[in-house]
């Protein structure tokens, strides 16, 4: 017989395990771009402030990963501060399996939807993709070159996390929350340059980014493990809104 868990629902066959997650030998293309901070503030959520004009637009492939479905995912990264506290956003996330998108979401509030995901390589070159509802809303192309730039701080990651309320329109959880990858380690490192396209999408307006300057990529493969995170603040709700 199983046992019943009382954290994850549903109760009696969970839809993801319980943490950490550990993952191994992924495989991750990035694009760091240079955008307007204007139309970067207007991806984060209210709490946060842009603090650079340089974010990350990345593809990545787990073929292996301890607690979860091997998945694959794609997104965007701004980096921010909550307060005084320096780190990056995911402001935007794919995932192409329902127990990646229902963990990100409810344990740390990452903004994961489920999406299309791409991932291919050869020796010096790597092509990513997300696709949603028809529309491609990220895609990368990645070739292999020394390069030398900075690429931007994006640790700790800095989320909102909100859950509607049941009785009213309004957030019954909204909580903000610092989460670090551990033990992050990489078997391999390569540099190069990118090209970034995007479609217009009302449901993923990604492209409202326009045309970026891509500074610099990078393609890795290494290993990490996520784990629990921190409630930095417990905000005001919005439980009070009537229908």
């Amino acid at each position: 017989m199983k046992s019943y868990e009382y954290s994850i629902l549903p109760e009696y066959a969970p839809l993801y395990s319980k943490l950490p997650y550990h993952y191994k030998n992924f495989k991750k293309v990035s694009a760091f771009c240079k955008a307007d901070k204007t139309k970067l503030q207007q991806f984060l959520p209210k709490e946060f402030e842009v603090t650079s004009d340089v974010f990350e637009v990345f593809v990545l492939q787990n073929d292996y990963v301890e607690g979860l479905d091997p998945y694959s995912e794609g997104g965007l990264v701004i980096p921010c501060k909550y307060k005084e506290l320096d780190g990056a956003c995911m402001a935007f996330e794919y995932v192409d399996t329902d127990d990646a998108l229902c963990a990100g979401r409810e344990i740390w509030g990452y903004p994961k939807k489920l999406g299309e995901v791409t991932f291919h390589q050869t020796d010096d070159e790597v092509y990513g993709s997300i696709k949603r509802k028809g529309k491609t809303i990220l895609e990368i192309q990645f070739k292999k070159e020394e390069l030398d730039f900075e690429p931007p701080a994006l640790f700790p990651r800095l989320q909102v996390k909100r859950m509607p309320h049941p009785e009213v329109y309004g957030t019954d959880i909204n909580w903000i929350i610092r989460n670090e990858f551990e033990n992050a380690t990489f078997h391999e490192k390569k540099t190069g340059s990118a090209t970034v396209n995007w479609e217009h999408s009302d449901a993923d307006p990604l492209a409202e980014l326009g045309d970026v300057s891509v500074i610099g990529a990078q393609y890795v493969v290494g290993d990490f493990t996520l784990s629990y995170g921190n409630v930095l603040e417990k905000l005001e709700g919005s439980s009070k809104v009537k229908l």
